[in-house]
Formats: C-alpha cells, sequence, structure tokens
C-alpha cells in the first residue's frame, strides 16, 4: 500500500513510473536508421554532367527501371548510342560522363562542338564511330585498340594514348 501511494505521488510530481520514454527512444532509433537507409540508397545513384549522355544511357542501362542509373547498372553497361536518326539532335556538352562506364564496349559519338573525347577510362573499347565534324582528338588507354570508324567525317581523327593504371596489364607499360 505504501509503495503504490509513492508511484501516485511521483506521478503527481511529474515523474514517469512507465517505461513510455524507452519506445519513444526505440521509435526514433527506427525512424532514423530507416533515413539512414533511404539515403544510403540514393547515394548509389550516379549524377550526371551532361543530361544527353545520362538519357541515352537510361535507355540501356536502367536494368531496375527505377529512372536512375546506380553504379552497378554503369558497370554493366556495354554499348552507348550518343547519334540521334530522325528524332531530334543530341549536342552533348561533356563527355566527361563516358568515364562512369568502364566496361563499355561499343560507342557511337554523336554531334557535339567538342574536339576532343578522353576515352582512356573506357579500356574494353572494341568498337568507336564518331559523327561530328568537329571532333578532332581520341584518347585512348594504352592497349586499346578499337576499330574507329567515321562515316561522315571529312577530315582525320588524331588518337593519342595515355596510360589507363585500371587495365589490366597497365603495370607492363610503365616505366
Amino acid at each position: 500500500m505504501e509503495q503504490q501511494r509513492v508511484q501516485w505521488e511521483m506521478m503527481q510530481d511529474g515523474g514517469q513510473t512507465n517505461n513510455n520514454g524507452w519506445i519513444v527512444l526505440v521509435v526514433f532509433v527506427i525512424l532514423v536508421a530507416c533515413m539512414l537507409a533511404a539515403f544510403a540508397a540514393n547515394s548509389q545513384n550516379v549524377v550526371f554532367a551532361d543530361r544527353e549522355v545520362e538519357g541515352r544511357a537510361m535507355l540501356n542501362g536502367d536494368t531496375d527501371g527505377d529512372g536512375h542509373l546506380s553504379k552497378a547498372e554503369c558497370d554493366s553497361l556495354k554499348s552507348l548510342n550518343l547519334t540521334s536518326y530522325r528524332t531530334h539532335l543530341f549536342l552533348v556538352s561533356t563527355y566527361d560522363d563516358l568515364a562512369k562506364f568502364p566496361n563499355l564496349e561499343k560507342i557511337w559519338l554523336g554531334e557535339s562542338r567538342i574536339d576532343t573525347v578522353d576515352l582512356a577510362k573506357n579500356w574494353k573499347l572494341k568498337f568507336v564511330c564518331v559523327q561530328s565534324d568537329s571532333l578532332k582528338t581520341l584518347i585512348l588507354a594504352v592497349g586499346c585498340t578499337p576499330t574507329i570508324h567515321y562515316p561522315l567525317l571529312s577530315g582525320e581523327i588524331t588518337v593519342k594514348r595515355i596510360l589507363n593504371p585500371d587495365a589490366p596489364g597497365a603495370m607492363f607499360f610503365q616505366y
């Protein structure tokens, strides 16, 4: 009886005798964990500098259909067509995003005002098609020898080679 009176007085004084505080804490921890999981999932999405490159990559690369390209989806992309046939003219402002596709084997480079394209990170390339008169220089990884096709070009393309340390056998090309 005395214990009940003490509990009643504590409740009257604003003290708690139940575990409501623990329940609030557990709910808070669960909410924070869910927010962190959602943030981690979104942080896996790749951010692109050029909307044209992103849009064309989404056509074949967005395998889960979520409207975003994850790192895994970018890594699995083997073919990328940046040309347009009778739809609208794709004007790529930067080809820097191509480094996000390390396993590309085939690429079609469409119209742009860019004169140099660095494909050194795409050391698995087997085929490159250039359809821009502005493009004058291709940079490829040492050891990467794709077929280069330029059906509409009026001039020549210069190919420069640089070392890509991620490419297999790269250590054999170092001095």
